[in-house]
């Protein structure tokens, strides 16, 4: 939708317009997530100050983490209850107290 912006002024001021983004939100999906293994750093505070060893520490834990995302990303377009009328439907066909299936990471 567009809206003028001003009544009262004039030039190219006048002729600026609003435009209100129209908001869809989702539908409920679920949430993917997974901590990765810890990378220790401590006692490594001394080496980390020379600038090579810290940028492989920072690529090391880069790595970890696209990895982490590629993992999480495979999972979920392997996911059967992904969408919502999946996860009702077994909740529906199966006893109110019983979890909707995950992965096991």
């Amino acid at each position: 939708m567009v809206f003028p912006y001003r009544d009262n002024s004039k030039g190219e001021v006048a002729i600026q317009q609003v435009y209100i983004p129209g908001v869809l939100p989702k539908l409920p999906g679920r949430f993917y997530y997974l901590f990765g293994k810890p990378i220790k750093t401590k006692g490594m505070e001394d080496m980390l100050r020379d600038r090579e060893n810290a940028n492989q520490l920072y690529l090391h834990v880069k790595s970890e983490i696209e990895n982490n995302i590629a993992y999480l990303l495979k999972k979920r377009e392997e996911d059967p209850y992904r969408s919502l009328i999946n996860r009702t439907i077994y909740q529906a066909l199966h006893s109110p107290s019983s979890n909707v299936p995950t992965f096991d990471p």
